[in-house]
């Protein structure tokens, strides 16, 4: 009989950056693709809820809000 592979509770710290530049790196090939759909329309909607998602698991995953829903600081 062969032995099952104990699952882990969480991610390691490594594979959490790793999973939020994945998602950081999608959310960027995404914000081109509403600006040319009209926002009424169901594509649009869409893919802002795609990438609400991403924002979302970034912070369930991470515990951090995703680099671009932080505040800027320009001086």
């Amino acid at each position: 009989m062969t032995k099952r592979h104990k699952r882990k509770p969480a991610l390691t710290p490594a594979q959490i950056d790793d999973l939020v530049v994945r998602m950081t790196d999608l959310h960027r090939d995404l914000i081109p693709l509403p600006c040319e759909l009209k926002p009424q329309s169901a594509h649009y909607n869409a893919v802002v809820e795609l990438n609400d998602s991403l924002a979302s698991a970034i912070r369930k995953v991470s515990g951090d809000e995703p680099i671009w829903m932080q505040p800027r600081i320009s001086r």
